[in-house]
């Protein structure tokens, strides 16, 4: 199986490319690219230096967040499109679950998003044998996130772009260590994708949905007005 992931939930654009599980092709770029076209486009000429069409791809899988509001919806939107236009298979994935995916090893892992005003996004996983998920996505003040991480004995290896922004009232609390690869690699969201297609099957195209988890400040102020 041919499995094309992409996600930009936070400010890297990650684009790989799996084969039967071999890796092809990872790509990313340091600033998130808030054009559809030109996403489009920077895929489109990933293609060009492959032995690779787009047509090729049997499923795609994407990055649904938690993470950037504007982001999030732009891969969900390629994503969508590219499905529908060649007719192929979707799968939404956690970017929080993908970025699990760096780190394995008999450990909690913790990957953190900064959602600000002292909150983040935030998934528990461990990753050994298969990854496990012992807290399902979710925002929450990072207090209540240390005090959810005390029900668990393990090491806790934290990773993600959150990670310098609350490390250190991580370690106050917690035997914490920091990991170096803080990237969504767009590996992970192919190989994610693949594991829960071969598990649950495709997604509905369009239930294929961003993570926003809490509501953006347009939709809070729109809610007010309505």
């Amino acid at each position: 199986m041919k499995v094309l992931g992409i996600d930009t939930s936070t400010e890297k654009t990650c684009v790989g490319l799996i084969d039967n599980n071999r890796k092809v092709a990872s790509f990313e770029l340091s600033a998130n690219m808030f054009n559809s076209e030109e996403l489009v486009e920077m895929v489109s000429n990933i293609f060009d230096k492959l032995e690779y069409k787009i047509s090729d791809i049997d499923l795609m899988a994407v990055g649904v967040g938690p993470g950037s509001f504007t982001g999030t919806r732009i891969a969900v939107t390629i994503a969508r499109t590219f499905a529908q236009t060649l007719g192929i298979k979707i799968k939404g994935v956690s970017s929080l679950k993908a970025m699990a995916l760096n780190y394995e090893g008999e450990v909690i892992i913790l990957p953190l998003f900064d959602a600000k005003r002292k909150r983040a996004y935030y998934g528990i996983y461990k990753n050994s044998e298969k990854l496990e998920t012992y807290r399902e996505d979710s925002l929450k003040n990072i207090d209540e996130i240390i005090a959810d991480l005390k029900n668990f004995t393990e090491e806790v290896v934290v990773i993600g772009p959150g990670r310098d922004v609350f490390f250190e009232e991580l370690q106050k609390e917690l035997k914490v260590v920091k990991y170096k690869d803080n990237t969504i690699h767009g590996l992970n969201i192919a190989h994610l994708g693949q594991i829960e297609f071969e598990e649950s099957g495709e997604d509905n195209l369009f239930e294929v949905l961003p993570n926003y988890i809490n509501p953006s400040q347009a939709e809070r102020e729109f809610g007010k007005n309505k």
